[in-house]
């Protein structure tokens, strides 16, 4: 693997030999002398030197990892002592592509299983359209178009369910919505409607909206919605970071912030309840639901552990059958119900021209703005390195370290392009696992050949870039980072069962740990705070009852959480019987 260059970048990625090295216990490594308030003792502590016995807190910080006979005699009678029994703790861990208004607020809304059939999905809304009022939006998801017979998926099952509602039903991508009749009236959506550039209309032989809107159009269709209170979105937002706390997230990046959501996330970080390091990327270009607006007032809705210090642009789709990534050579053509016709035919659908692109990227980077590109297939992650690369040229290389996200599939020739340029690949190990997105939608979409380069993680890895993941929840229907984990290490099924998906990409369950901590810590520009537990950096640890280091490959999957501490709060305590 090629050494990171720590001196260039403050955020180079943590090889996994320096971040776990040799299992030994470790001599004690102290900070500075300080008043230890708690003490972790007679457990296994991964410590960036190997393995200690006992941790040591002051406070908020870390002063010393050692043996338990050493962490012992610094604590006071007054320290409070937690015993391991046995059991890990390691750094808290951190998730780089979350939406957490939107994941708690599918948590509130009408739920059915993802990948369920059309006759499940429709008793779901049947169900929520019998407790609604009359006219009351009913939202939910997230289907999977794989799940549906050709030409079943149609406005009129859902008018049949809700007759008297509006419903609206997200994909599993969150990239396209299934409505209702009473939902396109709203929109002003006939027959005659044109596609917006960006926008998808699917149609039934007849030219009829079948009551499928893609990409712009979907997110469009929001704007028509009753607006959530500021209360309403808290308490969505709650849901989902306390649910990340239960599973260890520390830190997170929220990957699209918007006008929508902005007033809960301020308000909650300000107020505290936001526990975690979170840094938030709002939207600007397709999609934004008019909160490019926000960009300058970045500073002003900043607070707690929030910070909005960054954009988000979508450069494509997603390469589902809906056929809207960007990919350098045309889709194959397998006989789907999209494969012949509409704009995700041929390379996909390209929602920012160049022109406009690039000289985008260049003023962001030139003010120290973070961009975030979702680009999801090989033409977009081109065209988001192009963008970087003009950067670059245009401001020297001393600006933030952009990150592209999502990168279902990489060229070749781009994935030494990370290490060149001082970007950070980003990926999504929650959704590769056999689940219908990969081994259906996608499969059905690219064919066999280019399969074989899906999410090549370990190249990325030993290019030197510096390569984090994120689940991208609530497009998954977990935000268990534990599966990330182990399909990491295994590229299969969780429980490591069934044929590998790519297994030359299969890396370390070291690599797997770093990329999962340290990474997403360097990333969000706190390295020299967080991301490894040694004395000097923060209390941000959590507490496993097992090793994932050690444990059977297919068995990391199942590592329940018993606590999460940050900066030296406890902030989630596992309660009896608790098993997620």
């Amino acid at each position: 693997m090629t050494p990171p260059a720590f001196a260039r970048r403050s955020c180079a990625p943590l090889s996994g030999a320096l971040l776990i090295g040799v299992l030994f216990v470790a001599s004690p490594v102290f900070a500075q002398p300080a008043p230890v308030d708690l003490v972790f003792l007679h457990g296994t502590v991964l410590t960036p030197s190997g393995t200690a016995q006992a941790l040591a807190v002051s406070g908020t910080t870390i002063v010393a990892t050692g043996t338990d006979a050493e962490i012992a005699a610094m604590a006071p009678a007054s320290a409070r002592t937690v015993d391991l029994a046995g059991r890990t703790v390691m750094p808290g861990l951190y998730d780089m592509h979350v939406h957490t208004y939107f994941a708690g607020r599918d948590k509130l809304s009408c739920r059915f299983p993802q990948g369920a059939d059309a006759r499940t999905i429709v008793a779901a809304v049947k169900v929520c359209a019998d407790k609604a009022k009359p006219g009351e939006w009913i939202t939910g998801g997230s289907w999977v178009g794989a799940a549906f017979k050709p030409g079943e998926q149609n406005k009129r099952l859902l008018d049949a369910a809700a007759p008297n509602n509006p419903v609206m039903l997200n994909d599993e991508s969150l990239h396209s919505v299934w409505v209702n009749s009473r939902v396109l009236a709203i929109a002003g959506i006939t027959r005659a409607t044109k596609d917006v550039p960006g926008g998808v209309i699917d149609r039934d032989a007849k030219g009829e909206p079948t009551g499928v809107l893609r990409e712009v159009t979907a997110r469009d269709i929001e704007r028509f919605m009753p607006k959530a209170s500021a209360e309403q979105q808290i308490q969505a937002i709650k849901v989902a970071t306390d649910e990340m706390l239960s599973y260890g997230i520390v830190g997170f990046t929220d990957a699209a912030v918007r006008r929508e959501m902005i007033a809960g996330l301020s308000a909650y970080a300000r107020s505290g309840g936001l526990k975690q390091y979170a840094r938030g990327c709002i939207v600007w270009g397709p999609n934004n639901g008019n909160s490019e607006d926000l960009i300058p007032e970045r500073q002003a809705w900043s607070g707690g552990r929030l910070k909005l210090d960054c954009v988000k642009m979508f450069l494509d789709g997603v390469p589902l059958e809906g056929r809207t990534a960007v990919m350098l050579a045309p889709y194959a053509q397998r006989g789907g119900p999209h494969d012949d016709q509409g704009p995700g035919e041929g390379k996909g659908l390209k929602l920012i021209p160049e022109d406009r692109l690039f000289p985008a990227v260049t003023a962001f980077d030139r003010q120290g703005i973070q961009v975030k590109f979702h680009a999801a297939g090989d033409g977009a992650v081109r065209e988001a390195v192009e963008a970087i690369a003009a950067a670059r040229k245009a401001n020297g290389d001393g600006g933030p370290h952009h990150e592209i996200g999502h990168n279902t599939f990489i060229d070749t020739a781009d994935v030494p392009r990370g290490h060149e340029l001082h970007f950070t690949w980003e990926l999504s190990p929650y959704i590769w696992w056999p689940t219908p997105i990969t081994s259906v939608d996608i499969a059905r979409a690219v064919g066999p050949q280019r399969m074989k380069r899906l999410w090549p993680i370990r190249d990325v890895i030993e290019s030197g870039a510096n390569v984090v993941t994120g689940s991208d929840w609530p497009v998954v229907p977990s935000v268990n980072p534990w599966i990330a984990f182990e399909t990491l290490v295994t590229r299969q099924v969780p429980g490591a069962t069934g044929e590998p998906i790519n297994d030359s990409q299969r890396i370390t369950r070291e690599q797997a740990m770093a990329v999962l901590t340290g990474n997403g810590a360097a990333e969000m520009g706190r390295l020299d705070k967080g991301g490894t537990l040694e004395p000097g950096k923060l209390a941000d640890l959590i507490v496993l009852d097992r090793n994932p280091l050690t444990v059977p490959a297919g068995e990391i999957h199942q590592t329940r959480v018993l606590a999460t501490y940050i900066a030296g709060e406890q902030v989630y305590a596992a309660t009896t019987g608790d098993t997620k």
